[in-house]
């Protein structure tokens, strides 16, 4: 008999399974329909089920693990009576459900069933701040007979680099849809992006091209294919010229501007040839194209594979979820911590690198203090630029994000309230904050002799040699007023900004109007916040508990 595997939420299984007789439940609650069923933590019944099955149970019978996570949580030796029963009992069979393809147990030879879209890509729902994850390299189109995860991978990472340059193949008219509305569903359209080409308006694309990715949708385009090739070699020209002497689309993106992928699908044949002129340029231009029928230009060919059961009905619902507005996240939802502050060990990478808030698309927006010559970040320096009124708002979110992942040995901070008006009012309070008189000259002073007396170039040298020197965050409010009172003060931000990046020291400049030496910028303007590196501009919302965080979190640091 064949051994099935189940995924997807619980009122699909139930769906699915109500009809097959003779059905030996394990699981939470009742199930309309099984013979006979069993709680997980009722053990006595449990194991005289399980050892019924082992001894051959009766012809036909299925036994039923409904949740494999939850049921072998609580018995971590049912996975392997399981396995035994489905290789030694020639006449019965198991059937497990599973919430997501990944709780799926190993060494147990099943026939895997998707009956939902979004379980085969992990999620129990949909909201654009969950899904959109950006993870290029493995996204599920579906399963293969032998129950392993069919995938597409836009990119590669070779060289230690991402990288791209294939062009996709996928056949079967439910592979292919899935495949896009999979790409949609992992990837923002500040990251992902697709043009719908129809030879014949097969339909194909219906309901996709609701999606707010899709900036093109072109039907009927056998008459005339030129015209919709000529506007995408006029793209693949402006994506060029954007990314200019950089060797990749993704080499460009470390300037500071996100372009973002385009995939070109094509829906019967329109002739390769009319293709060829962007294919090649996919590597810098970030223009992929994705067939569905054989195509010499495909590097990929996507094998056949059993698509979700509701792939239709996600089709017409998931792209009416794109547009819908989500809620501003609070503080700790923002930054994933289980409402308190997280001091851990982070990968260089990840160190002084914290989200402000989400744009449009729910996605978070980050500033990373770390130098861009140094560890490719977004300093060493910033300014907030906003009326009198409004600078809290971003000071705070940076400065206690940065509080809320860093302890006192990792980052402190100097704050400087030239004009008296309460910007960092409750932030004084944490456990980081340098107070009294602090001169910042001695400190770098201090800083250069300290690497000098270890022989290393930088302050990340010299903590990968196992010492512990703390970055200095120098928030300073109202810069501008303080310039003109105490111009000898001009000096010392002079130093700060020219080597401050070398010893860990940052500052943080804000008053209405911009400064000289920033290298990201957080401003207020009239459509909101925006985040400014370059020629980047990322408009985004604050959390919405902040004036509730000042006043608590930096108490909470303080008893920690």
């Amino acid at each position: 008999m064949n051994h099935l595997a189940l995924i997807g939420p619980a009122d699909l299984v139930a769906r699915r399974i109500v009809a097959m007789q003779g059905v030996y439940r394990i699981g939470r609650g009742e199930l309309p329909g099984v013979a006979v069923s069993f709680e997980p933590g009722d053990e006595r019944r449990r194991q005289n089920l399980l050892a019924w099955f082992e001894r051959g149970a009766e012809p036909g019978a299925t036994l039923l693990v409904d949740d494999w996570k939850y049921c072998t949580a609580g018995d971590p030796g049912l996975a392997d009576t399981v396995r035994w029963i489905a290789a030694a009992s020639w006449n019965v069979r198991v059937i497990i459900t599973a919430r997501a393809f990944d709780e799926l147990p190993e060494r147990l030879p099943l026939r895997v069933e998707v009956l939902d879209f979004l379980s085969l890509h992990g999620m129990k729902r949909f909201t654009k701040a969950l899904a959109w994850k950006g993870r290029w390299w493995k996204v599920p189109v579906g399963v293969s007979e032998s129950g392993a995860p069919v995938v597409v991978e836009l990119t590669h990472f070779a060289d230690g680099k991402w990288r791209t340059g294939s062009h996709l193949s996928v056949t079967p008219p439910g592979a292919f849809r899935s495949a896009v509305l999979g790409l949609m569903v992992t990837h923002s359209p500040k990251l992902f992006q697709a043009v719908f080409v129809d030879a014949h308006d097969s339909g194909v694309f219906d309901g996709l091209d609701q999606a707010p990715h899709v900036v093109a949708h072109h039907r009927h385009v056998a008459r005339d294919p030129q015209k919709v090739v000529d506007l995408l070699v006029e793209e693949s020209e402006r994506r060029l010229e954007i990314v200019g002497n950089t060797w990749t689309v993704f080499d460009h993106r470390g300037f500071d501007q996100v372009l973002p992928q385009l995939l070109v699908c094509v829906s019967g044949n329109i002739g390769e040839e009319a293709f060829a002129a962007i294919a090649a340029d996919v590597g810098k231009s970030g223009m992929q194209l994705l067939f569905d029928g054989p195509s010499q230009l495909a590097d990929v060919v996507v094998d056949d594979c059993l698509v979700p059961a509701n792939l239709d009905e996600a089709a017409r619902e998931l792209p009416a979820l794109m547009h819908q507005e989500e809620p501003a996240p609070d503080f700790f939802a923002l930054h994933e911590m289980p409402n308190k502050h997280a001091w851990r060990p982070r990968p260089v990478k990840l160190q002084y690198r914290v989200p402000v808030g989400v744009d449009e698309f729910g996605q978070r927006v980050e500033i990373d203090l770390k130098s861009k010559h140094l560890q490719d970040g977004m300093g060493p320096h910033g300014e907030v630029v906003a009326p009198d009124e409004r600078r809290a708002e971003a000071v705070r979110a940076l400065v206690l994000g940065l509080m809320a992942r860093h302890s006192p040995d990792e980052l402190q901070v100097v704050l400087i309230d030239f004009h008296g008006n309460g910007v960092f009012a409750g932030i004084d309070g944490a456990p980081h904050i340098k107070h009294g008189i602090v001169d910042l000259l001695e400190d770098h002073e201090q800083r250069t002799r300290t690497l000098a007396e270890a022989r290393q170039r930088n302050i990340w040298d010299y903590r990968a040699g196992g010492h512990v020197l703390p970055e200095l965050l120098i928030c300073i409010d109202g810069v501008h007023g303080l310039l003109e009172a105490r111009p000898e003060f001009k000096k010392v931000l002079q130093t700060l900004a020219t080597e401050g990046r070398t010893y860990g020291q940052h500052l943080l400049l804000s008053d209405t109007t911009p400064g000289g030496h920033a290298s990201y910028r957080l401003e207020f303007g009239e459509e909101g916040w925006a985040r400014r590196i370059g020629r980047s501009v990322e408009r985004f919302v604050l959390p919405t508990d902040l004036g509730d965080v000042v006043w608590s979190l930096p108490i909470r640091m303080s008893e920690s």
